[in-house]
């Protein structure tokens, strides 16, 4: 993608466990997003963007299906995911900048 460069920004886990790992965006912010942040002056659409156009839409280009949440519905900053046979729920933390994604259901395997 031209706006990042040479090289397409990685989203790092930072903490991982049973069903449940925590992302960071921060190789996706720019210098400015990345001052607000430390100042503890984020704006709302820098929220927006870390959820919206840094983690949704590279979910989305992986081929995850939004099912529930995002910008129209009651809570813009959680959604549920189907990828496979598992649902995912995606929730944005403001006060860490992060994202959460948790395995809410798996679908059995029928034998």
């Amino acid at each position: 993608m031209a706006i990042f460069g040479s090289k397409e920004p990685k989203i790092r886990v930072i903490k991982q466990g049973k069903g449940k790992r925590v992302l960071d965006f921060s190789e996706f912010m720019d210098k400015d997003m990345k001052q607000r942040i430390r100042k503890g002056v984020a704006e709302f659409m820098d929220q927006v963007a870390i959820f919206e156009y840094f983690y949704m839409d590279q979910r989305i280009s992986e081929g995850w299906v939004l099912t529930k949440g995002g910008r129209n519905d009651d809570d813009r900053f959680k959604v549920t995911w189907q990828v496979g046979g598992e649902t995912i729920v995606g929730t944005y933390d403001d006060g860490e900048f992060t994202v959460t994604e948790r395995l809410k259901s798996k679908k059995k395997k029928v034998r």
